[in-house]
């Protein structure tokens, strides 16, 4: 047992300073109900630490995985294939290793949890985790399934209300989303959490006439909620905010011959870990001008702030996909947040 407490304190380190995948959204609020799916980029990262016992806070500047970790790691296999009934053993593997990027051995781990004990909330969410986070942040249809079938068991769990508003939201259940989201405010998370909900709930729009989420809950049932649920506005603009005016070279733009996803980040320049702010978008707003700010961060300390220099990206993809592919039409400048003031972002280049 004291090899799994280390073990777990170490992997909710790990969580907590993870740099595994892209931070990028899902669609703008009209194409809620269209088949694109939605992102879950780094909440893997965001969530585990966020909501455990492990002062994630304090662990943020936690270095990377070495060879320390990958014996604990080995050691930990060695017991389950030792002790192969051990619930609480496969828990913790799958978050070892989503937390080291190994993703099909993360689902293979959450999959053993889940047939040992169908009625887990945490077995589900790390499978549905897991598949969602090997399929590039895409909720697929399975991951949805496990989604909806943890919060059915843990109507009251933060991440299990996340990532069924999530779910909710790709398949154009608006109220669901909402009413998820707006449960899982009233924990009250870290603020800039908050903030990424408000501007998640701001994208679904105006609650239907007739179908406040007052009387949606959580799960889908009906029972008394929250009557303020359709009024949460866009976050207010603040010194930090990135502002944008897309435009394509006339050599590149016969290549678009579709709609396609539309990814604008801001990163360090010369990073590598997940944005600081990003927005998924579509080909359509090319020729408008686009906005990133704090409250297009998911992940805790990874915010745009004033006086700092990042580099904006602007890419079409053309699979869909938040990770970059040959044929992507691409462009990219610096911005000094704070001073920079609009300016134009040329989508100039293919990639290789």
């Amino acid at each position: 047992m004291t090899l799994f407490l280390v073990v777990a304190a170490l992997m909710a380190a790990l969580a907590a300073s993870a740099v595994a995948v892209p931070l990028l959204r899902h669609r703008r609020s009209r194409a809620v109900g269209a088949a694109a799916a939605v992102l879950i980029v780094a909440a893997a990262a965001v969530l585990y630490p966020l909501w455990s016992n492990w002062h994630w806070r304090d662990s943020a500047q936690t270095p990377a995985a070495g060879p320390d970790v990958a014996a604990m790691v080995t050691k930990l296999e060695t017991h389950l294939r030792e002790n192969p009934n051990d619930l609480e053993g496969w828990l913790m593997l799958g978050r070892s290793y989503v937390a080291l990027e190994r993703m099909d051995d993360a689902i293979l781990a959450y999959d053993h949890a889940h047939r040992l004990d169908a009625g887990n909330a945490e077995a589900a969410l790390g499978l549905g985790e897991a598949m969602s986070l090997r399929a590039g942040g895409n909720i697929t249809p399975e991951a949805a399934k496990l989604f909806e079938q943890a919060l059915a068991i843990e109507p009251s769990s933060p991440k299990a209300l996340l990532y069924a508003g999530f779910a909710a939201a790709a398949r154009g259940d608006v109220a669901a989303a909402r009413s998820r989201w707006l449960a899982l405010k009233e924990m009250h998370p870290p603020a800039q959490i908050e903030q990424m909900l408000d501007a998640r709930i701001a994208e679904l729009g105006a609650p239907a006439a007739g179908n406040s989420p007052a009387g949606n809950s959580p799960a889908g049932d009906s029972r008394a909620g929250d009557s303020r649920a359709g009024d949460s506005p866009q976050p207010a603009a603040s010194d930090a905010d990135v502002s944008v005016n897309i435009r394509i070279a006339p050599a590149i733009k016969a290549r678009l011959t579709r709609e396609a996803p539309l990814f604008v980040f801001a990163r360090e320049p010369g990073g590598k870990g997940p944005p600081l702010a990003a927005k998924r978008l579509t080909s359509a707003a090319i020729g408008t001008q686009i906005h990133l700010s704090p409250a297009d961060s998911m992940l805790p300390g990874r915010v745009l702030t004033k006086g700092s220099r990042v580099s904006i990206t602007a890419r079409v993809s053309f699979s869909g996909q938040p990770l970059p592919a040959a044929g992507d039409l691409y462009g990219e400048l610096t911005y000094d947040v704070g001073q920079d003031g609009t300016r134009d972002l040329l989508i100039d280049r293919v990639a290789d």
